[in-house]
């Protein structure tokens, strides 16, 4: 039988910092974790919604406002590949930044998820 586990690293230089991101996708779901240091500091859970457009999003891990990138994210990221997606974002919020993270994660996305 075939794995349908892969594991995906890469990380890029956005605006002045070196951003992580770790990719494990599996046959319906994916877990993303973005990061500049080994640490996960938060995790949420989307899902597509059966009934209406906006996917259903919970935290799992984390207290803090920090965990807010981490649901918007998976959220979206649910909404534009009909999958359940966990995302662990360790950057704080900026706004710049995120808009060339997302850049970024959806070209990588965009030929792994296809």
């Amino acid at each position: 039988m075939a794995s349908t586990l892969r594991v995906v690293d890469f990380a890029d230089k956005i605006i002045d910092k070196i951003v992580h991101f770790k990719l494990i996708i599996m046959a319906d779901s994916f877990f993303l974790w973005i990061g500049t240091e080994p640490k996960l500091l938060n995790m949420a859970l989307a899902m597509p919604a059966k009934y209406g457009s906006t996917p259903s999003s919970t935290t799992l891990i984390g207290t803090t406002k920090s965990e807010a990138n981490s649901s918007i994210l998976a959220q979206k990221l649910a909404k534009r590949f009909s999958r359940q997606v966990f995302v662990s974002c360790s950057i704080p919020y900026d706004q710049q930044l995120s808009l060339e993270m997302e850049k970024r994660l959806s070209q990588e996305l965009g030929t792994l998820l296809s």
